[in-house]
């Protein structure tokens, strides 16, 4: 797609669908509270890296959309929980900060003035993260990764960008790199232009994608590259791809979203599931994760 992009099928990490629908070890699963840098007490779900995993263990932090942590019922939503086993699997310890649901909130996708936004209050939750796993015992914490999902990706560009006011406390290890799914990059580009990041980045994309376009954020990647002054950022887009294509089992469907910045107020878009975009993006993000965590 761009000078830093590169070829998301890569056979040998292709994951079967036995794995891709096999159900997390619950028994791992902890909740969890820590405080951001604003005093806010920020709950999560902690997974301890898996039962003889050589210690210490690599992190992921994993950041959810707009739609939240959790369902109505009170379960974490399909896609995270999908992707918890996926990457439990390859024995690397896991932590959900929940920014809505601590902060008295559920779904904010049909939210106009969405009270908790991925440029103002959750890096914050991001970094307070970081600080909490870093601390626990038999956790690496040099390789700390964030991985986030459209809203929650955006939060991750937000808190790994050269600059950021939510910054590490003295003496924490940044993150390791950061992979994120479908963010939304006009606004980015627009609010810092001259954007860096600190650590190395991954994006994931649909080409088809129409409630936050890939065509910024490849010419966020561009730019960067071609600034030569940053770590690397790489982009891979999936043809006929829309957003949430990572999603296991969600039906291409239509939904109306709000939020302030759209001219209008809210915007009809597309959401589901693409299997083959899907496959490639896992064995990408695991080639990934491993370059960088292990």
């Amino acid at each position: 797609m761009n000078a830093q992009s590169r070829s998301a099928g890569l056979a040998g990490l292709i994951l079967g669908v036995g794995l891709l629908l096999a159900t997390p070890n619950v028994d791992a699963e902890e909740r969890v509270n820590f405080k951001n840098a604003q005093g806010e007490t920020i709950e999560g779900i902690y997974y301890a890296p898996p039962a003889g995993r050589a210690a210490p263990a690599p992190a992921v932090i994993m950041l959810h959309g707009c739609g939240g942590l959790f369902t109505k019922s009170g379960k974490i939503r399909s896609r995270e929980r999908t992707w918890i086993d996926i990457l439990h699997k390859e024995g690397w310890a896991l932590l959900l900060p929940d920014s809505f649901g601590s902060r008295g909130h559920g779904s904010l996708c049909q939210t106009k003035n969405r009270p908790v936004r991925p440029e103002r209050e959750r890096p914050y939750d991001a970094v307070a993260a970081l600080e909490y796993l870093a601390k626990m015992p038999g956790i690496d914490a040099a390789k700390i990764a964030l991985l986030g999902w459209s809203n929650g990706a955006m939060t991750g560009l937000h808190s790994i960008r050269n600059g950021a006011a939510a910054t590490l406390a003295a003496g924490t290890k940044d993150f390791r790199t950061a992979v994120v799914f479908y963010p939304g990059c006009i606004a980015l580009k627009k609010s810092f232009p001259d954007y860096r990041p600190r650590v190395p980045l991954l994006i994931q994309h649909g080409e088809k994608d129409d409630w936050t376009l890939a065509k910024p954020c490849i010419e966020l990647v561009r730019k960067i590259a071609a600034a030569g002054d940053a770590p690397p950022a790489f982009i891979d887009v999936y043809p006929d791809a829309y957003h949430g294509f990572d999603h296991p089992n969600s039906k291409l469907k239509t939904i109306v979203t709000k939020h302030s910045g759209y001219a209008s107020g809210q915007r009809e878009v597309h959401v589901g599931s693409n299997p083959e975009a899907r496959e490639k993006a896992i064995a990408r993000t695991l080639e990934w994760l491993h370059a960088h965590l292990n």
